[in-house]
């Protein structure tokens, strides 16, 4: 399957972004590309948002190793953080076309060792268009609005563009947010700070990133209400 030319692009800047080049770059850009189709931009970002945090997960996991404080439960989250975004990703690919879907379940989704780490290393690429969002850079994801139903369209006419903008702004706060609430949780479970001060600014960090995650999804919910 060949890619659309802004999906090639927005692979390469990935890469240039990360220093390295993915994995998976075609199956990577078939996601993206699934995703717009069918409009599951939420479903995209929810997969690099796991995916990210799973990424993440194993590599604490392999620097403490498996006697290390913490690791059992890590192994945990790690384990249904795998499950989460395994389901995610065959949301996407399920109405996909039947050669992109069994792509997908025979070098991805196999119960086999050689699919797993595949799968593994799938979610490392994900990961990084996670920390490509992340620096502010945009999906090439149209906005879901506009493969909606006219009569779905009709209801969002009132709200325009700047606060469909400003809706999905809070969402990409909140995601951060809570990004950040999950790995500083990580960090006291893994490698808690020594001194009181460290503990002092470590706590005060990890309150902000949860107000800042809870009020954003209040702004959103109130947005979504009002309109």
């Amino acid at each position: 399957m060949e890619l659309q030319p802004n999906t090639q692009q927005f692979l390469q800047d990935v890469q240039k972004h990360a220093g390295k080049a993915l994995n998976f770059p075609t199956e990577v850009g078939m996601l993206v590309e699934q995703a717009d189709v069918r409009a599951l931009d939420d479903v995209f970002r929810d997969v690099i948002f796991h995916a990210k945090f799973v990424t993440r997960t194993q590599e604490i996991m392999t620097r403490i190793g498996p006697n290390g404080e913490g690791f059992d439960k890590l192994s945990a989250e790690f384990q249904n953080s795998i499950e989460k975004t395994s389901s995610l990703l065959k949301t996407i690919v399920k109405e996909s076309p039947e050669e992109i879907k069994q792509h997908f379940i025979g070098d991805f989704f196999g119960l086999d060792q050689k699919s797993f780490g595949n799968f593994i290393r799938l979610l490392e690429d994900l990961g990084r268009v996670k920390n490509y969002e992340l620096d502010g850079r945009s999906l090439p994801l149209s906005d879901a609005s506009l493969k909606r139903s006219p009569g779905e369209r009709r209801m969002e006419g009132s709200v325009g563009p700047n606060a469909l903008q400003s809706q999905s702004d809070t969402v990409r706060i909140r995601n951060a947010a809570s990004l950040g609430v999950i790995l500083m949780a990580l960090m006291f479970l893994v490698d808690p700070p020594v001194l009181f001060l460290g503990w002092g600014l470590a706590i005060i960090v990890f309150l902000l990133l949860v107000y800042i995650a809870f009020a954003s999804h209040l702004l959103f919910k109130k947005s979504r209400a009002s309109n």
